[in-house]
């Protein structure tokens, strides 16, 4: 039987309930698709079903493959969810460098987070408990001592480390607390979503704009002000996904080589001033470019 049902939010939730829903009355139902979405949702959430089946359609001389949605029986099939989210999904960010296999090798080395992991399954779970959770996991991920540190200090402590090396990559370092925080509350509402249970995104790391939800901004900056300044790209067009800057959650500026901050879709935000505080005339580009003194670094 072939079943046509409009999905009002979530397409991937919506296939996976109607399939559930409708799989008492078959012998066998088959999900077809080739989002990896669907078969952790049917792993986590059909796994009472054993007449459920996705289908990934194969291409070329590659045959079709069928996975049973009994057939996951790790230890932490539970927090199949939790995993699936904080590590990166349709909804929550990816964090770099860190995919999905390295957490699930982090809850085959630490079972004792699997209790952190409960914690987003827990519909009464609060915001203190679920930031402190997450922070846990991710202190743990990133090879901290989550008894000992906290993001920010794991953070600082792995700078140090990578900046004694000739070339790194500032996206590998551990997100801030704060980055972290709001990361595990977006990861705490998508399961919850995914569970059934409706939770607020304004009090879960979301917020309104003209377009819709986004997430919501840091509160605290990545790094000190002195730092932050000393960060600049070389994009030779606009400044997309790929930036150095937009990476580190910057603006474009004058130390860009190229763009300098303005012919780019990551600018400086323009305010109108006529004139400084001290109506002076406004420094020009090439004097600037003199002045400055920081190094470029590597992301």
């Amino acid at each position: 039987m072939q079943r046509d049902e409009q999905a009002v939010e979530d397409a991937d939730l919506t296939i996976v309930n109607t399939a559930i829903s409708v799989a008492p009355q078959y012998d066998y139902v088959r999900v077809v698709g080739e989002d990896i979405d669907l078969i952790v949702l049917l792993t986590a959430l059909a796994s009472t079903h054993s007449n459920v089946f996705f289908q990934k359609c194969g291409r070329g001389k590659t045959p079709d493959s069928y996975y049973s949605t009994t057939s996951f029986n790790h230890k932490f099939s539970n927090e199949l969810l939790f995993i699936h989210a904080i590590s990166g999904c349709y909804i929550t960010p990816a964090l770099f460098g860190q995919g999905k296999n390295k957490f699930i090798n982090l809850f085959f080395k630490h079972e004792e987070l699997l209790n952190r992991a409960a914690t987003f399954l827990n519909p009464q779970a609060t915001t203190e408990q679920v930031t402190e959770a997450g922070e846990n996991v991710l202190v743990a991920l990133y090879g901290g001592d989550p008894a000992t540190q906290n993001l920010d200090a794991l953070r600082y402590h792995s700078f140090v480390k990578a900046a004694a090396k000739t070339k790194f990559n500032l996206a590998r370092l551990p997100p801030t607390t704060d980055a972290g925080q709001l990361h595990a509350m977006r990861s705490y509402h998508q399961v919850q979503t995914w569970l059934g249970n409706e939770k607020d995104p304004l009090k879960r790391g979301w917020m309104h704009t003209p377009s819709g939800l986004f997430a919501k901004k840091l509160e605290k900056d990545p790094a000190p002000e002195s730092l932050l300044q000393c960060i600049s790209c070389t994009c030779k067009k606009v400044c997309t996904k790929a930036c150095r800057c937009r990476k580190a959650g910057l603006h474009c500026s004058l130390l860009c080589k190229h763009c300098i901050g303005q012919s780019c879709e990551n600018p400086i935000p323009v305010i109108l001033d006529n004139e400084s505080e001290k109506g002076e005339a406004p420094t020009p580009i090439d004097m600037i470019d003199e002045q400055l003194e920081c190094e470029d670094i590597e992301l």
